[in-house]
């Protein structure tokens, strides 16, 4: 146990004895306060929070302490093996009075422990002169000293407890219960509201102590959450330098509109076979399907076929065209040329074309002018 620290619930040790004046009241030998009707039909509670789940902090600024695994710590308790039960005094008399002295009566003893709601609560079997200040309220707050792990706060053992009015924690009130109206509302608390309530996710008809341990529950869950984006703020895994990221960012979109126009490419040759484009506006075919791809299919079915389909504009020529025969197309220059389908057919062939025919003309007609230029210096 050298690594772990002995921390009262109440006032800090280290500033206790500047707290405690020079006189003490001796609570055991005072007499219980003389009960009301009302008092008389009251007990003082058997079960009281001693321990606050998740993280928790002092009203004197302490902590933050850990409350992570409530069951340890009720079985570290458990071995110290107090068989009479943990003793709970008036004041922490045992730390601050019995060290000079000083009596530190008993005002009850904790039998029992157990987790409610990640808190530990204790039931208490409390002196009647302890149960008697109780239900009078004399004392209204119990106050736990406990040992905690000083690398992280975690609670390990419940010490013992006391009675005070001047607790350091905020714990559930050990006010004894009553019978009159304002009385019910002082215990129950209408606060939180049942718009809080109905927030947290919990039913009407719960204590207040279960509304603070849901709280405090998603305090610590929160705090966890913070913690995990702490320890990857710097953490190059998670994240990536911003010029990294358009670098790679642009990387992707060259590579998609590359494929795109691929597929546009592809598109528009389908078009061009079909007769629907002619190859001299493949370009601009090819950029308008890329950009909107739904928008060229649209304009290509209403385009009717220029020169019918299967004309062979986009790729190899048809069967027919191979073995001699003219399609539409060629039908209808020959007619608007007034050639021969036989003339068309031998122009087509090999590397003739019409330049190379006009090119033979020019040479007749030059060769026809020098031998008139001959002739007449002949003359």
């Amino acid at each position: 146990m050298e690594h772990l620290t002995t921390r009262t619930g109440g006032e800090s040790e280290t500033r206790a004895g500047k707290l405690i004046p020079s006189f003490v009241i001796d609570t055991a030998g005072a007499p219980a306060s003389a009960q009301s009707p009302a008092d008389a039909a009251a007990s003082a509670p058997e079960w009281i929070e001693l321990l606050p789940a998740g993280v928790f902090y002092g009203r004197d600024g302490r902590g933050p302490f850990r409350l992570d695994d409530p069951g340890a710590v009720i079985a570290s308790t458990t071995a110290m093996q107090m068989a009479a039960g943990i003793p709970i005094d008036y004041d922490h008399a045992t730390d601050f009075g019995a060290p000079a002295g000083r009596p530190a009566p008993a005002a009850g003893w904790i039998r029992e422990l157990e987790v409610r709601g990640g808190a530990v609560w204790g039931r208490v079997e409390w002196t009647a002169r302890a149960a008697s200040s109780i239900v009078a309220r004399e004392y209204r707050y119990v106050s736990p000293v406990f040992q905690f792990d000083p690398k992280d706060g975690s609670v390990t053992r419940l010490l013992r407890a006391g009675l005070t009015n001047n607790p350091n924690l905020h714990l559930t009130a050990i006010a004894a219960a009553r019978t009159t109206a304002a009385e019910t509302k002082d215990e129950r608390m209408e606060f939180p509201t049942q718009e809080l309530r109905e927030l947290l996710g919990l039913d009407g008809d719960v204590t207040v102590a279960d509304v603070v341990a849901k709280v405090r529950e998603l305090r610590s869950a929160g705090d966890a959450i913070s913690s995990e984006v702490g320890a990857h703020a710097h953490d190059p895994a998670h994240y990536v330098a911003i010029a990294e990221f358009e670098r790679t960012l642009t990387e992707l979109n060259a590579l998609k509109a590359e494929r795109a126009r691929e597929r546009a490419a592809h598109t528009v040759e389908e078009a061009i076979r079909a007769g629907k484009l002619v190859p001299a506006q493949r370009e601009w075919a090819i950029a308008y399907c890329a950009a909107d791809a739904r928008g060229f299919n649209a304009f290509v079915a209403k385009q009717p076929s220029i020169v019918g389909e299967n004309l062979g504009l986009g790729g190899q020529p048809n069967a027919d065209r191979r073995g001699g025969a003219l399609n539409a197309a060629e039908l209808a220059i020959c007619a608007q040329l007034g050639l021969k389908h036989s003339e068309f057919i031998r122009r087509k062939r090999g590397r003739a074309d019409f330049l190379s025919l006009e090119r033979n003309d020019v040479e007749l007609r030059n060769a026809e002018i020098r031998n008139n230029d001959i002739r007449n210096n002949q003359d």
